[in-house]
């Protein structure tokens, strides 16, 4: 009895907290304020990322709060990320990807604060509400680390994925359109 009301009120916290959307031309749902913490962007952030290059998720898997491999999770969907030099970050998945950010992609944007970076972005909950959420960040090399934050308890687990720079260039048409969210 205890759990379902816990889930109860936590789909119900989940439900109050779904922010303001529009639809993309590809159906998907985007969040339609502004990203706060933008103004926390510290360019110097892309001197360890390279927005010339898409970044491809390689792994995906449950981890400690210092992004270590605890345990595998089974399989995910092909993902990438596309980084502009004014902070933003769009996350494509299931294949889609289109040059313009009004067809297709997940919004985000990138900072460092207190020292930490941090992707603030838009997650959805299986009745497909959309809310924004926060993954911290680790960069080795080329391979950027995402560590879901958005609950983290002492002794938990979360959800980290790992992208690393493709050998695919951001193609030039894509570099014409504004990002802006």
């Amino acid at each position: 009895m205890v759990k379902i009301i816990i889930t109860l009120l936590l789909c119900t916290i989940l439900y109050s907290c779904s922010a303001p959307y529009y639809r993309l031309a590809d159906g998907r749902k985007v969040i339609k304020s502004k990203y706060k913490n933008i103004k926390y962007f510290d360019a110097n952030i892309f001197n360890e990322i390279d927005v010339n290059f898409l970044y491809k998720k390689v792994d995906y898997y449950m981890a400690d709060k210092n992004y270590k491999k605890l345990r595998d999770i089974g399989k995910d969907v092909e993902r990438s990320i596309q980084f502009y030099k004014n902070g933003r970050v769009r996350f494509f998945s299931f294949g889609y990807t289109d040059p313009n950010p009004e067809i297709t992609g997940g919004r985000g944007i990138i900072y460092k604060k207190n020292g930490k970076i941090k992707i603030d972005t838009q997650f959805a909950n299986q009745s497909g509400d959309i809310f924004k959420g926060t993954y911290s960040v680790k960069i080795e090399g080329d391979y950027i680390f995402l560590l879901d934050d958005n609950f983290l308890v002492p002794g938990s687990e979360y959800i980290c994925f790992v992208y690393k720079k493709s050998d695919e260039k951001v193609p030039e048409e894509w570099k014409k359109y504004n990002a802006d969210w």
